[in-house]
């Protein structure tokens, strides 16, 4: 059985659900490429230990919705709730002006090297050594563009994505990491979001318009069509969510150098939250509670909303959501 370089990235993602900043050596963050144009941190430790993040523990073991991805981890021994801690995932384009990109997935957990190796060799990947470190290349469909490869520098790190990707990350991780937080564009901001953040990404907007798989808000509806149009004006946009055990923090924030513009996302957000509550009134009043206590903040360079989630609504939107998944 072939397993595609989507399934093993649709691996990564389903290690930490249905959703500090210092880099440790030669760990996940130090490996994030300089000229990343997003960045989406998932400290999955964290979340094991709380409560409220508990219920979206509920389905990662359970990936039915892909069959390779579930033999894949029976055949490689991996329970991701319970083995992996930390999940970044960087996107980069692929050269300077072209609107091509590369995925860099970096797990850390506990994993059994020889297990793994062994489930995907079953599945026809090959395996490549290099200076800095062995990877494996997975075998490729007509429907394949890009080469996945996925390696295992040691028994708590693991890489998945484009075999240059993944080449370049064993090259940096031999070097001592990437500098990326003092080094990178992108990096430089990392300082502006919550140092106890559960979850959060950042994106260089400018930069991450040009790729075609550039990361996206929603925009199905009216109020989210309007916060989408306005965001593409800002420089950078990051979010983050700080699971507190009771509630979920949640905050947002968008750069740019110009008043106008700063004013229009403002007066954007604002409206949207209005929107939000009319919307809800009748079906959940007490989330008009909720959304009247986002704060919305606007400073010489950027816009910032912030609100808090208590967790009982948590679990409603849980049940609400398992149950339209059905």
């Amino acid at each position: 059985m072939e397993m595609k370089m989507r399934h093993l990235i649709a691996v990564a993602l389903l290690l930490t659900a249905p959703l500090a900043l210092a880099a440790t050596t030669n760990g996940a963050m130090s490996l994030i490429p300089r000229d990343a144009v997003s960045v989406g941190v998932v400290h999955v430790s964290d979340m094991r230990t709380s409560p409220l993040s508990s219920m979206l523990f509920q389905q990662t073991d359970k990936v039915s919705a892909n069959g390779d991805a579930e033999r894949f981890l029976t055949d490689a021994g991996l329970k991701p709730s319970k083995d992996v801690d930390l999940l970044v995932v960087s996107v980069s384009p692929k050269t300077a002006l072209g609107s091509e990109s590369k995925v860099l997935v970096a797990v850390e957990g506990r994993f059994s090297v020889d297990r793994l190796t062994s489930a995907l060799t079953a599945r026809g990947a090959k395996e490549k050594k290099t200076a800095n470190g062995s990877y494996f290349v997975l075998p490729q469909t007509p429907k394949d563009d890009t080469v996945g490869a996925v390696s295992f520098p040691d028994s708590h790190l693991a890489l998945i994505g484009d075999e240059a990707s993944v080449s370049q990350a064993l090259a940096d991780r031999a070097s001592g990491g990437t500098a990326f937080a003092t080094a990178g564009a992108l990096g430089h901001e990392l300082a502006r979001i919550d140092t106890n953040a559960t979850a959060w990404a950042l994106v260089d907007v400018q930069r991450a318009s040009r790729l075609t798989n550039a990361p996206h808000i929603d925009n199905h509806t009216q109020p989210a069509q309007q916060i989408s149009a306005a965001l593409n004006h800002m420089s950078t946009v990051a979010l983050w969510a700080t699971d507190n055990g009771d509630s979920l923090k949640l905050t947002a924030f968008g750069l740019s150098n110009d008043a106008e513009t700063l004013q229009l996302v403002e007066d954007t957000l604002r409206g949207g939250l209005a929107a939000m509550r009319l919307a809800v009134q009748d079906k959940s009043p007490e989330m008009v509670t909720v959304l009247r206590h986002f704060d919305v903040k606007r400073s010489n360079d950027s816009v910032t909303i912030s609100g808090t989630v208590p967790a009982d609504q948590l679990k409603k939107f849980s049940t609400s959501a398992s149950a339209h998944s059905r």
